[in-house]
């Protein structure tokens, strides 16, 4: 039988996962899957956001546009683990 390689990062992540859930069954692995879930979504958000302005959040130097952040709103996101809630970031364009 030959041995899978794997991603020592995802190896590490997913013994992250394991150590702090401490799943007992699929049902509680997939669980604590959707918990992390919501927060690299937001996290991607908010780098697309960094990127659409042009500056970090934060950032105290002059910027080159008006348009800036505008707190956040809410979204439901429907995954194969089910729904979702997460704070998605806004800018004052709305664009």
């Amino acid at each position: 039988m030959t041995k899978i390689k794997r991603d020592p990062k995802s190896v590490n992540l997913a013994n992250k996962i394991i150590e702090e859930y401490q799943p007992t069954s699929v049902e509680e692995m997939q669980s604590a899957l959707k918990d992390i879930f919501g927060p690299m979504f937001e996290a991607m958000l908010k780098g697309e956001m960094n990127h659409h302005l042009g500056y970090e959040s934060n950032d105290k130097t002059e910027k080159d546009s008006t348009n800036r952040r505008n707190g956040y709103g809410k979204k439901t996101v429907h995954t194969t683990s089910g729904e979702l809630d997460i704070a998605t970031p806004r800018d004052r364009d709305g664009s």
